[in-house]
This record gives structure tokens, C-alpha cells and sequence, in this order.
């Protein structure tokens, strides 16, 4: 029994330690958090409003909850449930980062102030964000994924999948960095010009590996898209017509073709993948397909493109 009773003991002075750890790195981060809102507030004139904040030291996750967005003239602007952060670290790139962003919505007197052209179907709507990064320090391989959803309406989904990024990891965090280091004070023209050369040369570096773009109906994509094109005087049916006829003389092959077209009648899903080739920069394969322009087979096989449609 009274094993257990130290036992009880060492987890809940843990949990204790715990919580106190969670308590000072949440005032912590609040206040770089009212900082960073400040900076924003001053450069925009909008200010910012959250009813919470919490952080995790185990987790590494910060989490802000109920924000509301006001322009410079105090009428609300947006609204979003919640904001996440998760991984982020000052002295490194984390093996895993993200960001979610849950429930934006634009207030109706805002949307009022819009231009009338403003699609009424997307300013209303809900947003769900999620955006991360995976990345392996010893590899140098990264991947990216942001997915963007319209409520009930629409969503999109990237995966870009890098190799040699290690260069661009090292630049962004020692920018990261100098900026931390400045403080209060803005970097230089030149300084942010000499940032700025470092970054395309790292970014020169890169390798990509694969790519995939999903659109996904939720809805009313077909309800959104009546409306825009109803702003050009034309309706699906003429859409469609047009686009069969457009890919009739497209330089693509013709299983691309059918998927483009299967889309457009069916308006559920469209799926893009490509696979590039390993060992060669962006810069390279962009030449690659230049060369390849007017040749679909070929350049299908070279970065092995698939498009499906629904």
C-alpha cells in the first residue's frame, strides 16, 4: 500500500510538474503572441481579439481559440474557432510541424462592403485550413501538404514531395534567426535583399519528387460554378461544349482528355499526380518539358502523369 501511495505521489507531482510547465510557457507565449497581434495591428490598423490561449509543452502545440478580426474603422471582420500550431521550434526544423485553422467565417456586414462581383457562395462560406510539413534532417526529403475546405462547398488538397531541401531548411532558419535577433528593429534594404538571393539560391536546389492536386466537390461546386460563369453570359452545358472542343486540339494525350472531360460532366472529384525524376532540380525539369511541349506521351511517361475524373 504504501508503494502506491508513492507511486501516486511521483505521477501526480509529475503531472503537477507538467501542468506548471503548461501554465508558464502559455503566459510565455501569449505574450509574443499580443506582440506579434501588435506588430500586425500597426502595419494593417486592424486589431484582434481571442478569448483563449493555451500551450503544450509536451506536444510543443499553442492553440488560440475564439478570434475575432476588426478592421480600423471597429466593424467586425471574420471570426475563427481556432488556430493551432504544432512542432515549431526557434532552434531548428522540426521533423513535423502544422497549422489548422478551424471555422473562419466573414461577418455579413463585411461581406456587404464587398464588390458586387464577390461570389456570394465562397464570402460566405466556412473555412477549414490545415497546412504541415514533414521533414528529415538526414535525407534532406520534405513534404508539404496544405489542404484548404469551403464548407459544404468545395475543398482543395497539394502534397508536393521534395528532396534535397536540406539547403532551404538551413536558409529559412537562419533568417528566422536574424530576424529573431533584430528584435524590434527592421532589417535593412540590403540585408533583406541579400535574404532574398540566399533564398533562390537555396530554393534552386531543390528537388522535386512528386506532386498531387485533388478537387473535391462538398456540395454546391456545381452551384459555384453556374455563378461564375453565368457572369460571363454562359452556362455548363456551354462549358462543357467548349471545353470538348478546346481538348480536341490541346496537346494532351487522350486518357487526359477523358478525365478533363468525365470532370466537367460529372463535377465530383479531379485528381492530378505526377512522379518527376529523381536527381534533378525544378530548373531542370521545367527545361525537360519545355523540350517536350507538343509531345503528350512522351511527357506523360517523363514525369509519369495520371489525371482522374468524376
Amino acid at each position: 500500500m504504501k508503494k502506491l501511495i508513492i507511486a501516486a505521489a511521483i505521477i501526480a507531482a509529475g503531472v503537477g510538474g507538467v501542468s506548471y510547465a503548461n501554465y508558464v510557457a502559455t503566459q510565455e507565449v501569449r505574450a509574443e503572441v499580443d506582440k506579434q497581434l501588435a506588430m500586425v495591428s500597426e502595419q494593417t490598423g486592424a486589431t484582434f481579439k481571442y478569448a483563449g490561449l493555451s500551450a503544450s509543452v509536451i506536444s510543443k502545440s499553442v492553440e488560440i481559440t475564439s478570434m475575432e478580426v476588426i478592421s480600423p474603422e471597429g466593424e467586425s471582420v471574420a471570426n475563427v474557432q481556432s488556430i493551432e500550431v504544432k512542432g515549431y521550434e526557434t532552434d531548428k526544423i522540426s521533423p513535423h510541424t502544422s497549422l489548422d485553422v478551424k471555422n473562419l467565417t466573414l461577418s455579413k456586414d463585411f461581406i456587404a462592403t464587398l464588390p458586387a462581383d464577390t461570389n456570394a457562395i465562397l464570402a460566405s462560406a466556412s473555412y477549414n485550413l490545415h497546412s504541415s510539413l514533414d521533414y528529415n534532417e538526414e535525407s534532406g526529403e520534405s513534404d508539404m501538404v496544405v489542404q484548404l475546405n469551403a464548407k459544404d462547398v468545395i475543398s482543395f488538397n497539394m502534397d508536393i514531395g521534395l528532396a534535397n531541401s536540406k539547403p532551404l531548411m538551413d536558409t529559412s532558419l537562419a533568417m528566422s534567426k536574424e530576424q529573431k535577433q533584430a528584435g524590434d528593429t527592421p532589417l535593412t534594404y540590403e540585408q533583406q535583399l541579400q535574404q532574398q538571393t540566399r533564398m533562390m539560391q537555396a530554393m534552386s536546389k531543390l528537388e522535386p519528387r512528386n506532386a498531387s492536386f485533388v478537387i473535391n466537390n462538398q456540395g454546391k461546386l456545381k452551384e459555384l460554378l453556374e455563378s461564375e460563369l453565368s457572369k460571363q453570359g454562359m452556362t455548363i452545358e456551354q462549358m462543357q461544349a467548349m471545353l470538348a472542343q478546346q481538348l480536341e486540339q490541346a496537346p494532351v494525350t487522350e486518357e487526359i482528355a477523358n478525365a478533363l472531360t468525365s470532370f466537367a460532366s460529372g463535377l465530383n472529384s479531379l485528381t492530378v499526380s505526377a512522379k518527376l525524376p529523381e536527381g534533378q532540380t525544378m530548373m531542370e525539369v521545367n527545361q525537360q518539358l519545355m523540350m517536350l511541349a507538343g509531345k503528350p506521351e512522351e511527357l506523360v511517361k517523363f514525369i509519369n502523369l495520371e489525371v482522374k475524373g468524376e
